[in-house]
């Protein structure tokens, strides 16, 4: 089995990919909508969104802040940076601007008055270290605030064996991958390692009857982007997966036990700068 160090993004960068976290975007909207308005992003701020991708958080930021405010998102990524980009000039808000970078080098002449991101964290080599040094662009007493993913809270009620071991293929990839899977319920711990007071936690958590559609459809276009490194490190074949026909079976095997099914939980964790 050949296993890599730890990937800068597993999921990739395909076109599919980008798909997929407008995808994300929409299933997560809610909770991710709460946790900026819980930490205080409101008129006239400027923020930056880290892990920006296809620009879904920091078009939402910049529906708070509003024409008074200004959005920066940044990524890795240039073609989400350009999707993104694109995105937001069909929407004609001009207080939002995207840049291509590294994340855990990145600097700035202008100060924030808040630091946002959504499953982006568990990327980092070093969330705590990184996060540390992005705080010096924060303002005193500015917003810091960032939803992360507990995968290893996914799972069917009453257990569907189809269900159960496509949740473990994707979990099985990450770690391999050297990705932490329950980053979620840690982050008070890189807040505080960071530096920041402590934080404010909340937790959103989806439970969806059979056949789980949507629940279904998020799940297998996460399993598209994530086949390419399924393979490289020996979870799981294409053939095994079988994509195209896997959305269809999860929901057939989620009818036949009337079951329902959990999505990984989210948990929103939210500081400000102290003074």
């Amino acid at each position: 089995m050949n296993v890599p160090p730890k990937p800068e993004y597993v999921l990739g960068h395909s076109e599919s990919e980008l798909q997929r976290l407008s995808l994300q975007a929409q299933y997560w909207g809610e909770a991710t909508l709460e946790l900026l308005q819980r930490a205080g992003i409101g008129p006239g701020m400027r923020v930056l969104d880290l892990g920006c991708g296809a620009g879904d958080v920091s078009i939402l930021a910049a529906t708070l802040v509003g024409s008074s405010g200004s959005v920066v998102g940044v990524d890795r990524s240039a073609e989400a940076i350009a999707g993104a980009t694109r995105r937001a000039n069909a929407t004609g808000m001009t207080q939002i601007q995207f840049q291509v970078a590294n994340l855990e080098e990145y600097g700035s002449a202008q100060r924030f008055d808040g630091i946002i991101g959504r499953f982006v964290l568990l990327y980092l080599a070093d969330p705590a270290a990184a996060l540390r040094k992005l705080l010096r662009l924060v303002r005193p007493d500015g917003v810091v605030a960032f939803l992360e993913m507990d995968m290893t809270a996914a799972h069917s009620v009453p257990p569907v064996a189809l269900v159960e071991t496509a949740m473990e293929w994707v979990r099985e990839t990450f770690r391999r991958a050297r990705v932490p899977l329950d980053l979620g319920p840690q982050i008070w711990r890189i807040f505080r390692a960071a530096g920041l007071p402590d934080p404010s936690l909340m937790v959103r958590w989806k439970a969806e009857p059979a056949p789980a559609s949507a629940g279904t459809h998020y799940f297998v276009e996460t399993v598209r982007s994530l086949l390419p490194m399924m393979e490289r490190v020996g979870v799981a074949s294409a053939s095994e997966v079988d994509i195209e026909t896997l959305a269809t079976r999860l929901q057939g095997a989620l009818m036949a036990e009337q079951a329902t099914m959990l999505s990984p939980s989210v948990v929103g964790t939210w500081s400000r700068m102290q003074e």
